[in-house]
């Protein structure tokens, strides 16, 4: 575990609702993870693109589930942030 960079600038903050001493923070080029409340953080990106991180959304009623969104494509996470998975027919055609 570490430290969030000294760069990152997040764009997004989310509180697990269910734990709140989970704290996701989402900056342009990564997502991060604190499991005590912001004290340390983890990369919580494995799976994603590098770079392009424009939205963070957490489910509710599942906030072990997340969803990142990037330029063109849509991510899924089952499992806290842990790891990433590209959901099919999700990307968009930046050409339309």
């Amino acid at each position: 575990m570490g430290s969030l960079p000294a760069t990152a600038a997040a764009t997004n903050v989310l509180i697990n609702p269910a734990q709140p001493e989970r704290v996701y923070a989402a900056d342009a080029t990564s997502i991060y993870r604190s499991d005590d409340a912001g004290q340390t953080w983890q990369a919580a990106s494995q799976g994603l693109p590098n770079g392009g991180i424009a939205a963070l959304s957490l489910d509710p009623r599942q906030p072990q589930r997340l969803y990142a969104a990037t330029a063109g494509s849509l991510f899924l996470s089952e499992d806290g942030g842990t790891i990433w998975d590209e959901l099919p027919g999700a990307a968009t055609d930046a050409a339309t």
